[in-house]
């Protein structure tokens, strides 16, 4: 008995195998959620302890869609891994960190009115999520290409027009 796969079947379970391999990963990393309420010129801080060095990200969102707020994320020595003014309702970026240790998210509002905002700040483990974003990848690729293998030879031709 002779069983046969097709491709299509092989890139679709290469891209469910990384999708749920990034996946653990992902729910298993650091990070740290808060909500708040800030009142004018008021600031808050979110702490998480990362480890090693990769790429960090932080979420604020707020009620409101014009917010005046600054955020900045600060490594224990004081120094700023990233900056940047948020003026609309949900906000994500990315920082760089270079060494294992707690790094903090704060969050002040610079405008005159009060503002709720919910706050997330955490690690990607963008080392570890490689292998399963290559297994993604991969599949995506063998999908398009068991598709060109398919079509590749389903000739469409258009029939002669009646002249009359």
């Amino acid at each position: 008995m002779r069983f046969q796969v097709s491709l299509f079947y092989v890139g679709i379970l290469l891209i469910i195998t990384g999708s749920i391999g990034a996946g653990i990963i992902l729910s298993q990393s650091s990070k740290s959620t808060t909500s708040f309420s800030l009142d004018s010129l008021e600031a808050n801080y979110v702490p998480v302890k990362i480890k090693g060095d990769g790429i960090g990200y932080y979420l604020i969102s707020s009620e409101s869609y014009q917010n005046n707020i600054l955020a900045k994320v600060i490594d224990p020595h004081g120094n700023f891994l990233d900056i940047r003014k948020v003026t609309n309702k949900v906000t994500v970026d990315y920082f760089h960190f270079s060494h294992g240790d707690q790094v903090t998210l704060e969050v002040t509002n610079l405008s005159d009115k009060p503002v709720k905002i919910t706050a997330t700040i955490g690690d990607t483990r963008v080392q570890e999520i490689m292998f399963p974003a290559i297994l993604i990848f991969g599949g995506a690729l063998v999908l398009v290409f068991s598709g060109y293998r398919k079509l590749k030879n389903y000739i469409t031709e258009q029939p002669d027009e009646n002249k009359s």
